[in-house]
């Protein structure tokens, strides 16, 4: 059993409006202040290749067991935005930036902590797994169904993790903060987005 995974750092991508950023989190497009100044967005993704070892009669079903089993967990998607009113390369930028990499931590440390038990798992399924199907291709679909099955639980506890660690980190407490800090840049944000 082998656990592939590919976690690289979080890309820090050209800045959208706050407008836009609204949108991509979920919200509506005219909200009220505090704007969402950045937007940290993570998309993972797992995939699973199992080669089969069968036995049996011609013409009558295989019995089927995993004989090596490779997983793939992919941050197939980890970027940063800053909103594009908030001053660029200033006081307030820093105090963003750094608000959007604590989220980024948290989408790195949960998968993390995901891999190490998607690869307990998945070591003990194989230990045991075994199917009984028409052919080798049926019973490789069983095997893959069923290792499907005994892993979601586990991708559910890292999207409950994220989620948790996301609303850790987004507090009123910070928001207050962050439209506190820099209040020169506050000046200017203040101004760009009356402007937008």
């Amino acid at each position: 059993m082998h656990l592939d995974l590919v976690d690289p750092e979080p890309r820090l991508l050209p800045p959208l409006s706050a407008r836009q950023l609204r949108i991509d989190a979920g919200g509506s497009a005219d909200g009220p202040f505090p704007h969402h100044l950045g937007l940290t967005v993570s998309r993972v993704e797992w995939r699973s290749e199992i080669t089969v070892r069968s036995r049996g009669i011609q013409g009558e079903p295989v019995c089927a067991v995993p004989a090596e089993l490779r997983i793939r967990l992919v941050h197939a998607a980890h970027v940063i935005r800053l909103a594009r009113e908030v001053p660029a390369g200033g006081c307030l930028a820093a105090e963003v930036l750094a608000h959007e990499r604590r989220h980024a931590e948290v989408n790195r440390r949960t998968l993390r902590e995901a891999a190490t038990e998607l690869r307990a798992l998945a070591r003990a399924w194989a230990a045991r797994a075994e199917t009984r199907a028409p052919d080798v291709n049926t019973a490789a679909i069983a095997l893959q169904e069923e290792l499907g099955q005994v892993l979601e639980p586990a991708l559910a506890r890292l999207r409950a993790a994220r989620e948790a660690g996301h609303g850790a980190i987004d507090t009123p407490e910070e928001y207050q903060r962050l439209s506190r800090v820099c209040p020169t840049d506050q000046g200017r944000l203040r101004q760009a987005l009356r402007g937008s």
